[in-house]
């Protein structure tokens, strides 16, 4: 489910995106975030969400778009 920026803080919105990106420490074969996100940290990927700028989505769209 998206959290809107408008019905969460932004603790709560960087908490969002650690858990749908964590990382699985050592199972990196079953997983694919480092993958996806090319080495980058989807914290700095989704910054402007976290910090209430942007939605999720939009970012998300901008995102696979470059891919």
């Amino acid at each position: 489910m998206k959290k809107l920026i408008n019905e969460t803080t932004q603790n709560e919105r960087a908490k969002y995106i650690e858990y749908l990106f964590h990382c699985h420490h050592g199972d990196c074969e079953n997983c694919g975030v480092c993958q996806i996100f090319k080495g980058t940290s989807p914290q700095i990927v989704f910054q402007d969400y976290i910090e209430g700028k942007r939605e999720f989505q939009d970012i998300a769209r901008e995102f696979n778009q470059k891919r």
